[in-house]
């Protein structure tokens, strides 16, 4: 099955570190034991998933870098949450330094799949966080992923720019990933506005063959959730969004389960 799926916008603001948590934990309600993994030096997942990296000796970056260093054993940086089934591998500070020398290295694209590599037996589903940008650690993400879900916000500008991400999964499908698959989810929707109504009706239109019917609204519960630290299905969990994210992650699991 895709087991291992980067959730990735290089646009900033439309859910994907919330979508990257509540679909890691909607998918461990399901009883398949998830890792998501922190790929953003500002380490907003490891946050919201109530892990802070000032307290940790190892993260993420430790694995990709020594630093001079032996490397951990990876069963070090490995933390639970508060979700039963959803670890989180987490990140800090310095995968912004790591990033720019990643290029530097030969065949860096592989570098994040094989760190993950003697984990994949442990888990159902590994889901990466990616960074807001399209550089190194997101091309080592859809590199290692065998699907990438792109949170798409319903508005304007947000739509306009999955063109670029969309022509950065083709080049990967090019080089280094043949086999990467991607679907889009629609994020932020508000009914209300008639500007998210055409955008969503555009996004069914333009991309029917991978556009999911799970559709995520707007909710403050969402907004809320990252700052005690738990998924949203922990935190409110009779909320809309939490009813939208459990029914993601059955769309999700249908996707994926035994295409491989």
């Amino acid at each position: 099955m895709d087991q291992i799926i980067a959730i990735s916008n290089q646009k900033g603001g439309v859910a994907k570190t919330t979508t990257c948590l509540s679909l890691g934990a909607c998918l461990a309600e399901l009883g398949q034991r998830t890792l998501v993994v922190d790929l953003d030096s500002q380490a907003n997942l490891t946050l919201a998933a109530g892990v802070d990296s000032d307290d940790l000796e190892w993260t993420l970056a430790d694995l990709l870098y020594s630093f001079d260093e032996a490397p951990p054993a990876r069963e070090e940086t490995i933390q639970p949450t508060l979700m039963e089934g959803l670890d989180i591998l987490p990140a800090d500070l310095r995968l912004a330094s790591i990033e720019r020398f990643m290029y530097e290295q030969d065949s860096y694209e592989t570098i994040l799949a094989q760190t993950l590599a003697p984990w994949q037996a442990e888990y159902d589903y590994i889901l990466l966080d990616c960074p807001p940008s399209l550089g190194a650690l997101t091309i080592m993400a859809l590199t290692a992923a065998q699907m990438v879900l792109v949170p798409v916000q319903c508005e304007y500008y947000a739509a306009r720019g999955l063109s670029r991400l969309l022509d950065i999964v083709a080049a990967v499908q090019e080089r280094t990933n043949p086999h990467l698959t991607c679907h889009l989810v629609a994020t932020l929707y508000d009914k209300r506005n008639r500007i998210c109504r055409s955008v969503l009706e555009q996004l069914r239109d333009n991309f029917p063959d991978i556009m999911l019917d799970t559709v995520i609204g707007v909710d403050t519960r969402l907004r809320e959730s990252p700052a005690v630290g738990e998924p949203i299905i922990l935190y409110a969990p009779r909320t809309r969004a939490s009813q939208q994210y459990r029914q993601l992650a059955r769309e999700f699991q249908a996707k994926t389960r035994g295409r491989y």
